[in-house]
């Protein structure tokens, strides 16, 4: 069983909890994250397609893709109501869903690709392939996932680029405690295969993450550009 974040407190006080949003987003900028994530994004489904983000957060991810005015409609799914209502005062355009992302209220093909960002190390096995078989039922063209990567190298790193970037308490525990959770890329291989992802693929990237691309096999081509 994985350790609860403290981000996933509901009783976290408002303050430090838009705090350590601030944090995530932040670093996830620094750090490229977003931009490899827009990269796949684009190679796997056309400019004007619809995009899903599980586990939202703040909206920063959902909101960078919105500036490039590419997008037929954006939707952002998280269970956090204070992550979303954060967001919507970032973005009102997008539709903001509070929800489980192991149960997504939205009906098989509903939208062009599903995203998700430092979602997958919250859950235990069993739930991470829900969560996967969830985004490919959802998904018309594809699902592009990026992740942690788990090793004491990149824990030591995230436990000092925390403490560098931010003052947030919040994100001082979380940043470490999400790398000592995460998968390793073997192990998501697993993980995709057991949901029905068999032909994902998954690449290192910098600075120790995972990026996991599925394209839907019956979309594969014609509707959605292959990689």
């Amino acid at each position: 069983m994985r350790s609860p974040e403290e981000m996933d407190d509901p009783r976290l006080c408002a303050n430090a909890h838009h705090h350590a949003l601030r944090s995530l987003a932040f670093t996830n900028h620094l750090l490229g994250v977003d931009n490899s994530v827009r990269r796949a994004l684009n190679r796997a489904a056309p400019a004007h397609s619809s995009v899903l983000d599980l586990g939202c957060g703040g909206g920063a991810l959902l909101s960078s893709l919105d500036s490039a005015r590419s997008r037929k409609f954006l939707v952002g799914v998280d269970r956090s109501e204070f992550a979303l209502k954060s967001a919507d005062n970032i973005n009102p355009l997008v539709a903001w869903i509070v929800a489980d992302v192991r149960r997504i209220p939205l009906a098989a093909d509903s939208v062009d690709v599903v995203v998700c960002t430092l979602l997958m190390h919250h859950f235990d096995p069993d739930d991470a392939v829900a969560v996967l078989a969830e985004a490919a039922r959802v998904a018309r063209c594809a699902v592009v996932i990026s992740d942690l990567t788990r090793s004491r190298m990149a824990w030591l790193l995230t436990w000092a680029s925390t403490r560098l970037l931010s003052r947030s308490w919040v994100f001082h525990l979380d940043g470490p405690r999400s790398v000592r959770a995460a998968y390793v890329c073997a192990e998501m291989h697993t993980l995709a295969r057991r949901a029905g992802l068999k032909s994902a693929i998954i690449t290192r990237q910098f600075p120790f993450r995972m990026l996991l691309v599925w394209l839907k096999p019956a979309s594969a081509t014609g509707i959605c550009h292959g990689l």
